[in-house]
């Protein structure tokens, strides 16, 4: 374990309930699940595609905190150019072999597509298939979420620039407390800022639509509309960072030490509020009201939030969550969640190809769900050991990050659920 991963320890295994949240939203489908009124976990079964809003707190968190951390310690910012090819070799080699190899697997709907057409294959391997209606669900289905974490990282640097100047300009008086605290005003402030933009922008979009019937369009899959999930995460990145700074913990988050499952379940009462108590038809890509896509989309980084606090703030070995978190073989599938991310859907088309559920031996959803884990974490776990962690020899060949970058691990991507130009998602 590095430097970095050593301050938040249990990250790894957030990204593997993420990871596992997804697949099990997908394996519903294939199991009957999805949309059936006899099933009592149809409702909830539909919400777990909130794993990609926890994974976009992990970005916000992970990739904002060597920036804001250099800030408090009054330490120049992380590079761009060292920042830039990280974020490069952590997701293109990986993405551009699964790409390939699931347009050639899946068969001739992956052509039909258009992945290997002159103007498909800059659209898909460039990953911006969701800036156009008809390439939004093209390519790898899931990939819809690539584009939305690339325009991320293109976006934090610079955000960072501009929150820098304002905070040197704050912190230009007083002592060092008094800067601390003009840093955390402003950092705040900004983030406010991110979250009034972005309920802003999908407002202005929604606005144009039936308020009785959401459909996904590119605007919609835009960074924007995810700038509240994004900035959930660096909110904690800042508290964590200022913290830090601070030397020891304020009286409140020893007194949150107490009894940290608390955080899990607020996140657990959120999970049910949007699972039941919103309205929304529980079949996949059922029509949805404009304020239960809002509200959906609310509770979703409640409940990422909630789960994530724990991992973040306070005693890392204290607490049931934190207990929970530690488990190897959670931090191991988070070590691997991006190759579950970018394989699968496309095992479990093959399953579906193979007649698997034909042979099931016990309830249909959890022999969906073992099958394609078993599959796609085996076909994962050769991702990272023969590709991804071999890439990632290369980071520091352009530089290396400065110190204060060295304090959250590389994230991979949120893996979601199928685009669709219908209401889900």
């Amino acid at each position: 374990m590095n430097v970095r991963a050593k301050r938040f320890p249990l990250v790894d295994s957030l990204r593997a309930i993420a990871a596992l949240c997804v697949l099990l939203t997908h394996t519903a489908v294939a199991a009957g699940i999805s949309g059936n009124p006899r099933s009592v976990l149809s409702p909830y079964a539909q919400r777990l595609d909130v794993g990609v809003a926890i994974f976009f707190l992990i970005s916000g968190l992970l990739l904002y905190r060597p920036f804001v951390a250099a800030r408090f310690r009054c330490r120049p910012a992380p590079a761009t150019g060292p920042y830039a090819w990280r974020r490069f070799l952590r997701i293109a080699p990986a993405y551009w072999l699964a790409l390939t190899v699931t347009a050639l697997w899946v068969g001739t709907s992956a052509y039909e597509l258009g992945v290997f057409s002159s103007s498909g294959f800059p659209t898909y391997y460039l990953m911006a298939q969701t800036y156009r209606s008809r390439t939004l669900s093209g390519g790898l289905i899931q990939g819809w979420t690539l584009t939305i974490e690339i325009t991320f990282y293109a976006f934090l640097p610079l955000y960072a620039w501009g929150m820098r100047r304002l905070a040197d300009r704050a912190g230009r008086t007083g002592g060092a407390q008094r800067d601390a605290r003009s840093v955390l005003r402003a950092e705040i402030a900004g983030l406010v800022l991110l979250v009034i933009v972005s309920e802003a922008w999908k407002l202005v979009v929604l606005g144009g639509q039936s308020p009785h019937q959401v459909v996904i369009t590119p605007a919609l899959d835009a960074l924007p509309a995810y700038l509240d999930q994004f900035a959930l995460g660096m909110g904690l990145a800042v508290v964590s960072a200022w913290i830090e700074q601070r030397g020891s913990p304020p009286r409140w988050v020893r007194r949150f030490d107490r009894a940290p499952v608390l955080s899990w379940v607020f996140a657990a009462v959120a999970f049910y509020v949007v699972s039941k108590r919103i309205g929304i038809n529980p079949r996949f890509f059922a029509p949805m009201g404009r304020w239960q896509y809002l509200g959906r989309e609310w509770l979703y980084g409640a409940v990422a939030f909630g789960l994530l606090v724990p991992a973040v703030i306070g005693d890392q070995k204290r607490g049931l969550p934190r207990r929970v978190l530690g488990l190897r073989v959670l931090a191991w599938l988070g070590l691997i969640s991006y190759g579950i991310y970018l394989w699968q859907t496309t095992v479990l088309a093959q399953l579906q190809r193979w007649n698997f559920g034909a042979h099931s031996i016990i309830q249909p959803w959890l022999w969906w769900s073992a099958g394609t884990l078993v599959m796609t974490a085996a076909i994962a776990a050769a991702s990272y050991y023969l590709l991804e962690r071999p890439v990632l020899s290369f980071k520091d060949v352009f530089g290396a990050q400065r110190s204060a970058a060295r304090d959250a691990p590389a994230e991979p991507p949120a893996p979601a659920p199928t685009a669709s130009t219908g209401a889900e998602r």
